[in-house]
Order: C-alpha cells, then sequence, then structure tokens
C-alpha cells in the first residue's frame, strides 16, 4: 500500500494553464453589487462570491463573516485543487497545468473525476531536460476480447489516472495534460502529486464500498422521491507490513489526519483501491518480530 504526500499548490507553485480564470467578473471595491451578483476573486482566494444584499459596496468577500456574500465555489482552473472531486474543472478539447517551485521531489501524480480520451504526465529537470513522458488511456477496453465484444461491448470510460513511477528529480517542472475529442468537453475532478510513501503491502480481503448522500424518500402514496447527490468511495484496506515499521506508520498517518490524501491498495486502478480523502481510523496489530498486519478505513472526497 502506498500514499501521496500532496503539495500544496499555490500561485507561486501553478505557473501556467490553458483553463481561463473568467467564470465572472473580478470583484472590485468601488463596484455595488446586488442581491444574487456573482463575482471571483483571482488574487488570493480564487473563489466564487455571490451576494446576499442590494447595495452591496466596499464589502470585501473574502474577510465578510456571511452577512454580504456567500462563497459558492472555486473558480474553474482552481476547482482541481478544492478537495471536491464531484465539481470539476470543465474545459473545451484539454485541461493542462504546469508546476514549478514546489522545491520537492515529484514521483507521483493522481488525478481524479476525469472525462476525456488521454492524461500525460511530462517531468522536465532544469538540467538533464525531459526526464519523464507517459500517456495514459482514458478508455478502457479490457473487455473488448473478439468481434462480438468489440461491436457489442460497452467502452468503458477511466475516471482516475495514477502516474507511480516518476524518477525523483528536485523542483522538477511537472506538466499535466487531459485531453478529449474536438467538439467535446473535458473534466478533472481533482490533481493531486507529491512524494509517494510505502506504508506496507496490500492483502485479499481488502474491500471496497461507497457512501451515497442522495436522498432516497418516499410520499404519502408510497412514490420515491429521490435526489441524486454526490457520493465518497470508501476502502477498508488490510495491510501487512515490517512489525519494526509500526512506529512509523503510526507517524505518518497521525501526520495526516485531518489532511486528504491519496491511497493506494494497488497500481491497476481497475481494483477501485486508489482513494482521495482521510481515514476514518487504522489499527496495527503486531502479531509477531517480523511481520504484522494492520487495517485502515479509508473515505474519499466527494
Amino acid at each position: 500500500m502506498q500514499i501521496i504526500k500532496p503539495v500544496t499548490v499555490t500561485n507561486s507553485i501553478l505557473t501556467s494553464s490553458n483553463v481561463p480564470e473568467t467564470d465572472y467578473a473580478e470583484w472590485a471595491s468601488g463596484t455595488t453589487y446586488n442581491d444574487g451578483d456573482n463575482v471571483i476573486v483571482i488574487g488570493t482566494t480564487h473563489k466564487v462570491y455571490e451576494s446576499l444584499v442590494n447595495s452591496n459596496l466596499g464589502n470585501d468577500p473574502t474577510t465578510d463573516d456571511g452577512t454580504n456574500w456567500l462563497e459558492i465555489s472555486a473558480t474553474n482552473r482552481w476547482k482541481a485543487f478544492d478537495q471536491r472531486i464531484s465539481d470539476p474543472v470543465v474545459n473545451p478539447v484539454s485541461i493542462e497545468y504546469t508546476f514549478d517551485n514546489h522545491s520537492t521531489n515529484v514521483t507521483s501524480v493522481a488525478l481524479f473525476g476525469l472525462k476525456g480520451n488521454n492524461a500525460n504526465v511530462t517531468i522536465t529537470d532544469a538540467t538533464e531536460g525531459e526526464v519523464y513522458n507517459q500517456d495514459i488511456s482514458l478508455l478502457d477496453n479490457r473487455n473488448i476480447v473478439d468481434w462480438y465484444t468489440y461491436f457489442f461491448e460497452e467502452q468503458v470510460q477511466r475516471e482516475q489516472a495514477q502516474f507511480l513511477n516518476i524518477p525523483p528529480y528536485l523542483n522538477a517542472t511537472v506538466e499535466v495534460t487531459v485531453t478529449a475529442n474536438t467538439g467535446e468537453d473535458t473534466e478533472l475532478g481533482q490533481l493531486v502529486f507529491g512524494f509517494l510513501s510505502d506504508l506496507g503491502a496490500t492483502t485479499y480481503g481488502t474491500s471496497i464500498s461507497i457512501e451515497d448522500f442522495s436522498r432516497k424518500e418516499t410520499d404519502d402514496f408510497g412514490n420515491f422521491i429521490v435526489v441524486e447527490r454526490a457520493f465518497a468511495q470508501l476502502a477498508d484496506f488490510d495491510v501487512q507490513f515490517e512489525t519494526g515499521n509500526a512506529r512509523k506508520i503510526q507517524r505518518t498517518l497521525a501526520g495526516f489526519r485531518a489532511t486528504p490524501i491519496v491511497y493506494i491498495g494497488s497500481e491497476d486502478t481497475s481494483y477501485g483501491t486508489t482513494i482521495y480523502g482521510f481515514y476514518r481510523r487504522f489499527d496495527l496489530t503486531l502479531e509477531g518480530p517480523s511481520l504484522s498486519f494492520g487495517a485502515i478505513e479509508v473515505e474519499g472526497l466527494t
């Protein structure tokens, strides 16, 4: 089992993107806004705000206590880093991001909530040039095994992609690109990159499920009323680890008790064991001097 210790994306780290940050007009202190007007703040929060009152003048949305402004979401460009997979970045044909000045060894990239045909990660070192360039097709054809399935089997869209074999180059430039067909929109729910760390070996017995936040009720006549909402991925990881690493694993997980990270049960995404979220609890059972077993319950972001 592996985890990605994420880099926090800031203005200085995100150096370029082809996704425009033009959702609405930028908030201006000298402009009067009416109830329902939307603005964005680019320089600091990269958020969309909605005015709650008429004659809204001179009230900074970033410091408002909720009296005058309501925070709606991240701007379209920054939705890739807002920890909300179900509210993706949307851009025609392609989504591109370039990161610099992160001061770390980026050895992994994970993408969630994808819609498109292909994902690419390119790593460029200032001295050695391009040191990594990999494409992952977002069209899953593993069930196409003969002519019958070629014509009649449904083609599956991959919603995740992970790049785990990146060589460690300190502060290298990271370029991430997701592409779709001409005339189609590309979507990206979350983009996470950082240092890949091992916790142990995921064992059989690991289970996956979801927690659905949709509302399902019945009226007085027995008719169902269904409101579809987001869901979270869940996993109960069974892990084998070296007993001597128990304290290290405990310390590592404790450091991310309030921070979402990427948990990777297998490099094969078809198992559904790659989750971006929080652990609910973990138990490390010291069963022997060499090898021990543990369990980690993880809840994904919606």
